[in-house]
């Protein structure tokens, strides 16, 4: 392995990817909808409006009954203690439902920048040059993970950071805890969301790897998005809440799919198999 080819691999995809405002604005400007603006919206709105108005009293008693039955028993008391509708929605939301808005940013920009990866450079007439260049297929593919994890977590971590300072300077004052920084939440950014990020990279670079245009590598891609409109779904009504323990473990079994992923890397270590799945 040769770290400084990798590097240069992944400094040239960069370029090439972030020379293009058609890339890098929407990555931006998701994670600032996303993260940033929609839970810093519903922190100053819950807080400084009462939701209990007379168009309200319908969602009251089957807010205050899903709060009854809430599984985690410390969060369940301390949403019973607040004094207003609006402080448990933002509590709960800000708790909860952020969580799969995290989860999303990260698996959108990784699934924009890797499934550009190999067939960006069929489309920009590069590929040929690539593959005969005296570089291993090991580091070629490494090299373009790297361009694609590198500037996904330094959004999601920056997008992270910013929002927590936001809601924070929000809630504060109201609640007197410190939202994000907690058990749930350090698992999330710093275990799930890397190996995730990962997971979703080393996928999309392999089906680039295989399809011929940027769009099919997109379709292909976007399946992981799924699974994360079922966690919104299902957080939301309340059949399924994401603990740390479930956050941990699905932390590992992403990691067992990244070392099958890894595996299936070694078959393209063949340079010709490459070039033919690629060159027609």
């Amino acid at each position: 392995m040769n770290k400084q080819t990798i590097l240069t691999i992944a400094r040239k995809d960069m370029k090439a990817a972030f020379s293009s405002k058609k890339v890098w604005v929407p990555m931006i400007i998701i994670a600032l909808i996303l993260c940033i603006v929609v839970p810093s919206g519903i922190a100053y709105f819950g807080i400084h409006f009462d939701l209990v108005g007379t168009s309200s009293k319908d969602i009251e008693k089957p807010l205050n009954s899903f709060i009854e039955n809430f599984p985690n028993e410390d969060m369940r008391n301390t949403l019973i203690a607040l004094p207003t509708l609006g402080y448990k929605f933002v509590y709960f939301f800000l708790s909860f439902m952020m969580i799969p808005f995290f989860l999303m940013v990260a698996i959108i920009n990784s699934m924009v920048t890797s499934s550009n990866s190999f067939v960006g450079e069929k489309e920009r007439n590069t590929l040929e040059t690539l593959l005969f260049a005296p570089i291993s297929i090991k580091n070629l593919f490494l090299g373009k993970v790297l361009a694609s994890l590198i500037p996904t977590l330094a959004i999601s971590f920056a997008a992270f950071i910013i929002s927590s300072i936001i809601v924070n300077v929000i809630t504060y004052p109201h609640f007197k805890v410190i939202l994000y920084f907690n058990s749930i939440w350090m698992i999330l950014m710093f275990w799930v969301i890397p190996i995730l990020v990962l997971f979703n990279i080393i996928l999309n670079v392999l089906i680039s790897a295989k399809v011929k245009t940027f769009q099919e590598a997109q379709q292909f891609g976007g399946i992981l998005v799924l699974p994360i409109v079922g966690i919104i779904i299902s957080q939301a009504s309340g059949m399924f809440f994401l603990s740390p323990l479930t956050l941990f473990l699905i932390g590992a079994v992403l990691l067992i799919g990244n070392l099958f992923l890894l595996k299936l890397v070694t078959k393209f270590n063949n340079r010709n198999t490459l070039f033919q799945s690629q060159i027609h």
